[in-house]
């Protein structure tokens, strides 16, 4: 009787401790899932914070053998890349994608895998290449029947990159007629509020080819987009792409005016959002309007930032192209060495060039004494011109960053707000330059101090200068 009670007892335990594991572990497999939601929001919201987080996340993902999550997570990698420019990485991401995916058996991510290496190579300029890894794309996408919605739309992406390559070789309009045939598409989908949000990329899209060739209808397609925006979601990485175009519109034109207003909106979003894509167009354009508007101060602090970003776009290349030749290798037919060759030969003349640039071609420096910059920034701030803040942060650089470290919650308008009290701007002037009362800008002191924690008993220009 004592031995069946111990035997019962034991069993009881033994259930309990298996119920509890499996309890935990449940939990902790929704807390990552919730993480991994939680981290796919801030992606669209800054790309720099949130692949700060991956790396943590794919470690629990591998530790609790959660084989969605992991493939999740390292196509979130790979859009980080492909969004920085950063092509070696995005090689090297996308062949570990596509490795884990076939290990898995996952078609969607084999699919995607394939795309971002399309979108690499094609980038490097070799496009028949980037072709066959979409049609490779393509076929195991075809080959899914799961009927799943996210096969569709990696089918949409497909489409997409086969008009990307198109419109890099030179053919916008065989570019137009793929992403046309993603647009007809929807119909594929049920819900209106997902056809909204599917189209809102898709014209963007097609805007960006248009612009190529056709402004009027790159800006129709652009304000398409731009209403189809969902409500209440902050400005993002198409949008961003909205506004160049619009400021290209604009710029044909001759509505100077508009068209800076709009380049500014879209760098003002890829600082926010952390995405580097047409960024080097904005500030080509940046620099030629400024010329035209006699600003000449202005013109040569984008043409700083434009060679910074060519640099460091160069060196990406660079190293992409060893990636290149290493993927190849892989794949080894017998036409492979004098392909390889080929490759060495570009990568020399690459390095040639990063060379030269990083050498003899140097960003120029304005030279200014501290006191003639501060005047400059105060000319600026006077005048309301867009180029304040990012001329105030090359006087001053990591200005914003040590603010958003004291308080992340800052607002724009709050550290454009302290740039002003670096300058040791007085009551009034800051009253004059932003169009307020006195009284106002009192106020804001008021809130600067306590949102920076900054005594009472500290005056606020001192600590400002003490601290920046």
């Amino acid at each position: 009787m004592i031995t069946a009670l111990k035997i019962t007892f034991n069993t009881i335990l033994l259930f309990l401790c298996i119920s509890y594991s499996q309890s935990l572990y449940a939990q902790k497999s929704a807390k990552l899932k919730n993480d991994i939601k939680q981290n796919g929001v801030l992606f669209n919201e800054n790309l720099d914070k949130a692949f700060r987080e991956i790396d943590g996340l794919l470690k629990i993902s591998r530790e609790q053998k959660n084989y969605s999550a992991e493939l999740t997570l390292l196509d979130r990698k790979c859009r980080y890349f492909y969004s920085k420019n950063k092509i070696d990485d995005l090689i090297e991401s996308a062949e570990e994608l596509d490795s884990k995916s076939l290990l898995y058996n996952d078609s969607y991510y084999q699919g995607m895998a394939n795309i971002y290496l399309a979108e690499a190579f094609s980038i490097n300029g070799l496009n028949d290449r980037a072709l066959s890894y979409l049609d490779k794309a393509y076929s195991i996408l075809k080959a899914d029947n799961s009927g799943q919605k996210k096969i569709f739309f990696a089918k949409a992406n497909v489409l997409i990159s086969y008009g990307n390559i198109y419109s890099d070789k030179g053919e916008p309009r065989k570019a137009v007629q793929k992403l046309r045939e993603v647009i007809k598409s929807y119909n594929e989908l049920k819900n209106d509020k997902e056809i909204d949000q599917f189209q809102y990329v898709n014209y963007s899209n097609l805007a960006s080819i248009y612009a190529d060739y056709n402004i009027d209808s790159a800006r129709y397609f652009a304000l398409k987009s731009v209403v189809l925006k969902p409500l209440g979601k902050d400005d993002d990485s198409i949008m961003m792409l909205n506004y160049f175009i619009l400021g290209q519109a604009y710029e044909k034109s001759g509505n100077i005016e508009e068209a800076m207003k709009y380049f500014h909106k879209a760098l003002i979003t890829s600082e926010k959002t952390g995405t580097e894509l047409n960024k080097k167009k904005v500030y080509n354009s940046l620099v030629e309007l400024y010329k035209k508007s006699n600003k000449k101060d202005s013109a040569i602090i984008y043409e700083n930032k434009l060679k910074q970003l060519e640099i460091s776009i160069l060196e990406s290349k660079y190293n992409s192209l060893q990636k290149v030749i290493e993927v190849d290798e892989k794949t080894k037919s017998h036409n492979n060495f004098k392909w390889i060759y080929i490759l060495l030969i570009i990568v020399i003349v690459a390095g040639v060039f990063i060379f030269y640039i990083l050498k003899k071609n140097k960003p120029k420096v304005i030279p200014r004494t501290l006191n003639e910059s501060y005047s400059m920034l105060t000319e600026l701030a006077r005048n309301s011109d867009p180029a304040f803040m990012f001329t105030f942060e090359q006087v001053f650089p990591n200005f914003s960053e040590k603010l958003l470290k004291i308080n992340p919650e800052l607002q724009k308008s709050e550290i454009e707000f302290c740039a002003l009290l670096k300058l040791n701007l007085s009551t009034k002037d800051i009253a004059k330059i932003t169009f307020i009362e006195p009284r106002t800008v009192q106020n804001k002191k008021y809130r600067i101090r306590k949102r920076l924690n900054i005594p009472q008993s500290v005056d606020i220009y001192n600590w400002f200068n003490t601290n920046f």
